[in-house]
């Protein structure tokens, strides 16, 4: 069967990365340690793949994975497009000294200590490429950065973007997860799980762009004295969880690689956490993006993570309420 499509864009060529790796690992379920992926993720990309092509690449299902004969042929073909494309980046070691231009990025607070964070290897590929670009980061939070990308004062962004937010933009692509748990200073946790992780009387930290989702997962409306903060900043959430004074969801990653360990705990961590997809955000198009500001976007997106251990990617920026994980 010809396939339908006439062009392949960076979504295709991702997915056409996945669809090597689930075929590699002879399936979806094998696949989502080696991408970082979940599986309900996984099988919305080669759906996705399915559609653009026009053909049917595998049978799944609970018989097992096995691939059709367009699924042979495109599994051939990605492969040899991957080794072309590792070729032409070596080709391009050749032109370093015409990319010339600067870099405009702005990326949430709080995410140094993210262990999948792709940006610092990104910038380490990105002034190996030339001498003569440069990159200037600015850190603040989503509506900071949103007004300045609107503004053209930022060129990209990397944010927590929610299915309605990226209908603003161009270009959404997704780079990795957050996970976030509900913490409690140690003591306070251990009266909570006496209590049958009962929340009455407390006060708690709900608000962001996760605010909906917090009050989902924490049921507020059974408690008669539950006491929401309106607000939601993660600096202020730390210090008033350090004071046991309130509760507040907090990045895994903040709490975990830092001093700030032994003194806070998770609290009923099975059910009250949910994951957060981090995008890199655009106004233009690629077509009417710079040389210099392509080349980053590709430096960025090939320095994501392989074989993350204790993170899953998403490949989507949509609501997902499928596989173990709340996301927004």
């Amino acid at each position: 069967m010809p396939l339908s499509i006439d062009k392949l864009d960076k979504r295709d060529l991702r997915r056409l990365e996945l669809f090597c790796q689930i075929v590699e690992q002879e399936g979806i379920s094998n696949a989502t340690v080696s991408t970082g992926l979940s599986q309900p993720v996984l099988s919305n990309q080669l759906s996705e793949l399915e559609k653009s092509l026009g053909v049917k690449l595998c049978q799944r299902g609970r018989s097992g994975f096995l691939l059709t004969e367009a699924g042979e042929t495109v599994f051939n073909y990605a492969n040899e497009l991957q080794q072309l494309m590792s070729e032409y980046a070596v080709k391009l070691k050749g032109v370093q000294h015409t990319l010339t231009g600067l870099v405009r990025i702005g990326i949430l607070d709080n995410t140094i200590t993210l262990p999948n964070n792709p940006l610092p290897k990104a910038i380490e590929k990105f002034y190996q490429l030339s001498d003569k670009v440069e990159i200037h980061i600015e850190v603040g939070d989503y509506t900071q950065l949103y007004e300045k990308l609107v503004n053209r004062q930022l060129d990209m962004m990397i944010v927590v973007e929610t299915e309605h937010q990226s209908h603003n933009f161009t270009q959404v692509i997704p780079l990795f997860e957050e996970k976030s748990y509900l913490y409690a200073r140690e003591d306070v946790a251990n009266k909570l799980k006496k209590l049958n992780w009962s929340l009455e009387k407390q006060r708690i930290n709900i608000g962001g762009y996760s605010a909906e989702l917090m009050h989902q997962l924490l049921d507020v409306k059974q408690y008669q004295s539950i006491k929401l903060i309106d607000g939601w900043n993660v600096e202020s959430g730390v210090l008033l969880t350090m004071a046991g004074t309130h509760l507040s969801f907090l990045p895994e990653h903040l709490i975990n690689n830092n001093l700030l360990s032994p003194t806070l705990t998770a609290v009923n961590p099975k059910k009250w956490h949910f994951s957060s997809q981090f995008c890199l955000v655009t106004k233009n198009s690629k077509k009417s993006a710079s040389a210099v500001h392509c080349a980053f976007m590709d430096c960025l997106l090939s320095s994501i993570p392989k074989l993350p251990q204790d993170a899953r990617f998403s490949e989507t920026c949509l609501v997902c309420g499928q596989g173990d994980d709340l996301k927004i």
